[in-house]
């Protein structure tokens, strides 16, 4: 049995107005920063505002969600994840100029 009838839901943002966005985030939501690195962040909803925090994020400028999750620990790991995704296309893109 869970121990808070509210389950904690956590999303995963790319944003270059992680400032801003974190500002308007808890100014309409109640929905904290937990985690920031570079131009991603992860940010504390619950389960029953995620929906219209999602639909904020995608709408505020160039931010974009990438996933939600119930742990934190998911969200970190796809954070790495994204960094070597564009670690190897920045090698593809220097290799192919190479050639």
């Amino acid at each position: 049995m869970k121990g808070s009838i509210i389950r904690k839901r956590y999303i995963l943002v790319r944003s270059s107005k992680q400032d801003d966005l974190s500002r308007d985030l808890f100014r309409n939501f109640r929905c904290k920063i937990r985690f920031h690195e570079g131009e991603y962040a992860i940010y504390l909803a619950t389960q029953f505002n995620k929906d219209r925090v999602i639909r904020f994020i995608n709408a505020y400028g160039d931010s974009r969600t990438i996933i939600t999750s119930g742990t934190i620990r998911k969200c970190k790991s796809m954070i790495c994840d994204q960094a070597s995704k564009k670690e190897n296309g920045l090698r593809t893109e220097v290799s192919d100029r190479g050639s």
